[in-house]
């Protein structure tokens, strides 16, 4: 297994234990630390029209009057990595790969670089549908990432723990999970420790095909909406344990 694995199965084994959201980010910072990242944000993309700004934050290690800026500027509304999280559900670089156009989008711009003036030159959003339907995300960044591509997924899987767990501290109910399957489960498994659709297959002598199939009823169960989501929670709950 490699490094950055081991670590995001590390990180999964303490968060569950930590009794407040700063110990969650701590904790976070403890284990990115190597790639270069020292901010961190769990949040909802968009406030409720009952909440003030702030409220929509969970928790954050952001530069001193960062959010004090974004909040009084209402940069919420213009944020193009925001927008970018209610498109996809896949780990993209901030700013980099959130497209917004510079001429029609002049607050986007001023966004930008009010950030790189706080230190935020670099970073890493993950989007996160939660148990309540509504769309968060986890940022990890600072001046400078340096991510392998390749170690996203261990990436993503440790910023679905982090968000889980401080919903869990803010009150937020879980989704009700039901029994998985025994097949499901080792399809589960075999997918936690990173193999491929297609050599989830090899492994279990089915086809790749059933492997998806398996996979949506295990996100159904769970209440997922991918399959890295449900891995999380399989193993949250003690359901698989790769």
């Amino acid at each position: 297994m490699d490094v950055i694995r081991s670590r995001a199965f590390e990180f999964i084994e303490t968060v569950q234990e930590l009794s407040d959201t700063a110990s969650v980010l701590d904790a976070m910072g403890h284990m990115l630390g190597q790639y270069g990242p020292d901010q961190f944000c769990c949040a909802y993309v968009a406030p409720l029209s009952t909440e003030a700004l702030r409220e929509a934050v969970l928790g954050h290690r952001l530069p001193p009057g960062f959010l004090d800026m974004y909040s009084t500027e209402q940069f919420v509304w213009d944020d193009p990595a925001l927008r970018h999280c209610k498109t996809t559900l896949r780990p993209f670089r901030w700013f980099r790969e959130a497209p917004f156009d510079p001429v029609r989008e002049p607050r986007a711009v001023e966004l930008v670089h009010r950030a790189r003036d706080f230190g935020l030159l670099d970073g890493v959003m993950v989007p996160i549908a939660s148990p309540s339907n509504r769309i968060g995300h986890v940022f990890f960044g600072g001046r400078e990432v340096d991510l392998p591509e390749r170690d996203l997924p261990a990436l993503h899987l440790m910023a679905l723990y982090a968000f889980d767990r401080a919903l869990a501290l803010r009150g937020q109910p879980e989704a009700q999970t039901l029994a998985l399957s025994l097949r499901e489960c080792e399809v589960l498994t075999l997918a936690a420790i990173g193999r491929s659709t297609d050599e989830i297959a090899d492994a279990l002598t089915i086809t790749p095909r059933t492997v998806k199939a398996h996979v949506k009823s295990c996100c159904k169960k769970l209440g997922a909406t991918t399959r890295t989501q449900a891995v999380m929670i399989a193993m949250r709950d003690r359901i698989i344990s790769p």
